[in-house]
């Protein structure tokens, strides 16, 4: 990041958690900036009990919420392709009006719904619901139902139940085409 007040060789590693998934694996992160509170740099916890250093791509990439090119406000297509800045005011209202005409033209049932489950970063699978009964949307999806459900059908098939592994007590582990930690 370009924003380095505090020096590097000075700033303290702080000890915390990744909130991405269930697994919420040790992180470290070293703060920075003009107020001390942008992220500077991400690793493992290698002094975390379960992922003691690991953590997946997920986790070292939370200092893009604090990347100056991210979106800060809503932003509306022009004709001609470009984009205008629009306050967050417009953007719900047009955004409002256009599943309006939707749900009108088509039925709340043409509108999908395609997010979260509640936990972590994931909070439109809270606060969806009663935008969706508003709209008359039926249909929804998660990670879970793309994701989850095959490793869910299996564990069923082969160990009877879902399972959550004991890796801080097994001997060996195999693992082929999965990543343990998500």
């Amino acid at each position: 990041m370009s924003d380095t007040s505090v020096q590097p060789s000075i700033a303290a590693w702080h000890p915390t958690a990744c909130i991405l998934c269930e697994c919420n694996c040790g992180i470290e992160v070293r703060l920075g900036g003009e107020s001390g509170t942008r992220f500077e740099r991400i690793r493992g916890d290698k002094a975390h009990p379960a992922s003691q250093g690991y953590t997946c791509e997920k986790a070292l990439r939370l200092d893009h919420y604090q990347h100056q090119p991210r979106l800060t406000s809503p932003l509306r297509r022009r004709d001609d392709g470009t984009f205008e800045e629009i306050d967050w005011d417009t953007a719900i209202r047009e955004v409002a009006q256009r599943f309006m005409a939707v749900r009108e033209a088509h039925g709340g049932e043409s509108i999908f719904y395609y997010g979260g489950g509640g936990q972590g970063n994931h909070l439109g699978g809270g606060y969806s619901g009663a935008t969706l009964r508003a709209l008359g949307a039926k249909y929804r999806a998660n990670a879970l139902s793309q994701e989850k459900t095959g490793e869910f059908w299996v564990n069923g098939a082969m160990l009877g139940a879902m399972l959550r592994a004991d890796f801080e007590h097994a001997e060996v582990a195999l693992f082929v085409g999965k990543n343990p930690w998500q």
